[in-house]
């Protein structure tokens, strides 16, 4: 009669089961960064993850404190009136078990605001109705570039799009059933931005701009933004051109996953920055991995290869060579900011979507 004893005193010791949590939030990347321009810029996604039951989510509030911890302003968006702001949101509604992606709501604080700390709390709803709250705090990091960084093409540009709210970099949702088939773990664009040479009227080409040769960009020089070392190049592309497009995503699984750049050179500055510089022509890349560079130095030309509409110089600083790395915050050098007939220098600063800067050649 021991056995049936031992077994009813272990069932008796056995601890109780733990009950899943009804929703976990997370911060991705872990390590947030705070971008200066005119203020503080936040980057950075919200992982959510509902447990056994549905989530509706209803509010997200932000309370943000200086460094002394006094709270300095608090906002939020939620269900309330006829068009509710929460509706803004890329994901509102979690099915049990499946991660999905929420973009910061509250990315952009005047420079009067000292962002110190943040804590952010989600309201869901079940399908019972009951509300489940999470709390996330945050402690962001103002990140300053170790490489003197300048604009790697000449000219008038424009950034067609960078990484505000609304650039397709930002909203690089990883955790989408497509991106996830394609090995993409990570926005390792997250601060990217998009170079397209124009005129004074803001014109990219003439013509129809059904060929690359109707750009003014196509086939100028793409610059080394700061010197280092050559740490990946593919060159063997073809480009996008006059209704005909390469680009193949299977060969992001199959063969290279950065191919989804097309042509591109990866150089290493060191301190654990990289330059990628995509979309270049085909057959137009001077340099080979391992060779060290100077700034300014040319390493390819202007193309639209890989996944491209249109000639234009795709650019990010990044954490690393590969894939699912992070992005990181870019200030560039001695470049003029134009504001329509006005221009100014500016020694070092940051670019985003729709500004207009007049970069000289080396």
């Amino acid at each position: 009669m021991l056995f049936p004893y031992l077994l009813a005193l272990a069932g008796a010791m056995t601890a109780p089961a733990t009950q899943p949590q009804p929703v976990t939030v997370t911060v991705a990347p872990t390590r947030v960064l705070l971008e200066e321009r005119a203020g503080s810029r936040l980057n950075f996604d919200f992982q959510v993850q509902a447990g056994t039951d549905s989530l509706w989510l209803q509010k997200v509030e932000v309370s943000v404190y200086d460094k002394t911890g006094a709270l300095v302003v608090r906002k939020f968006v939620d269900n309330n009136g006829f068009s509710p702001s929460v509706q803004s949101l890329s994901h509102r509604v979690f099915a049990p078990g499946q991660p999905a992606l929420v973009f910061n709501p509250f990315h952009t604080f005047s420079a009067d605001i000292d962002v110190a700390r943040l804590r952010y709390t989600f309201e869901f709803q079940t399908s019972k109705r009951a509300e489940v709250t999470q709390t996330v705090d945050v402690k962001p990091e103002r990140y300053q570039p170790k490489a003197a960084l300048t604009i790697p093409v000449a000219g008038r540009l424009l950034i067609w799009d960078g990484h505000d709210e609304h650039a397709h970099h930002r909203r690089l949702d990883f955790r989408h059933p497509v991106a996830q088939q394609f090995g993409i773990q990570s926005n390792f664009m997250r601060y990217a931005h998009d170079f397209v040479v124009v005129n004074e009227q803001g014109e990219k080409h003439t013509g129809d701009g059904k060929k690359n040769t109707d750009y003014f960009g196509f086939n100028l020089p793409v610059q080394a933004p700061a010197a280092g070392r050559v740490a990946a190049v593919y060159a063997q592309q073809p480009d996008n051109d006059n209704g005909q497009d390469f680009f193949n995503p299977q060969e992001m699984v199959g063969k290279d996953p950065l191919l989804l750049y097309g042509n591109y050179v990866v150089i290493d500055h060191g301190q654990g920055e990289f330059s990628l510089m995509g979309h270049l022509r085909q057959g137009s890349v001077q340099v080979k991995v391992g060779d060290q560079v100077r700034a300014g130095q040319v390493l390819a030309k202007v193309g639209s290869s890989g996944s491209s509409y249109f000639p234009h110089l795709h650019y990010e600083l990044r954490t690393g060579p590969a894939l699912n790395v992070e992005g990181l915050p870019a200030y560039f050098r001695k470049f003029r900011l134009v504001r329509g007939s006005q221009s100014r220098p500016v020694a070092q600063g940051a670019l985003d979507s729709g500004d207009i800067v007049l970069q000289e050649g080396k």
